[in-house]
């Protein structure tokens, strides 16, 4: 999936948080049961095991990557490497924000009555999980690159 593709996506569902959020409050506010007991330590697990299994994994094509060059005496990934870097540092950004949103949203609703204050913070986490799963793809056509060294 292209860069043009993924902010397209980004943007709309933006575009539906915001709309639901002002329209219909309660399909994303704490009276979504689901989205009442998941946006809270639950999505920091969530998120958290994702990104400490992608930490591994993109360390381990790194050093990958690292023989591949070895072998043939030229750096030929840096493209893929830089791309990567990017997608891990998206990855430690959504888990940071999500800490953010996690602490702040006992704070900022307060009573069962602020649905629209809770539909826009589960909206918002809900979008940081999207753009997890797109860095993922990222990550995941970027391994698919890699083609086998038959030397």
């Amino acid at each position: 999936m292209n860069k043009t593709i993924s902010w397209c996506l980004i943007i709309a569902i933006t575009i539906i948080v915001v709309i639901l959020s002002f329209k219909a409050p309660w399909v994303l506010s704490d009276q979504n049961i689901f989205l009442k007991n998941f946006v809270n330590h639950e999505i920091l697990n969530f998120l958290g095991v994702i990104v400490a299994i992608t930490i591994g994994s993109i360390a381990n094509l790194h050093l990958e990557l690292n023989k591949l060059e070895e072998q043939i005496k030229k750096e030929v990934f840096t493209g893929t490497r830089s791309s990567l870097k990017r997608s891990i540092y998206c990855l430690i950004g959504t888990l940071v924000i999500t800490i953010i949103l996690a602490v702040i949203k006992p704070l900022i609703v307060k009573t069962s009555l602020d649905l629209m204050v809770s539909s826009f913070v589960n909206g918002f986490a809900l979008i940081v999980v999207f753009v997890n799963i797109l860095t993922l793809i990222d990550i995941l056509q970027a391994t698919f690159k890699v083609k086998p060294n038959y030397d």
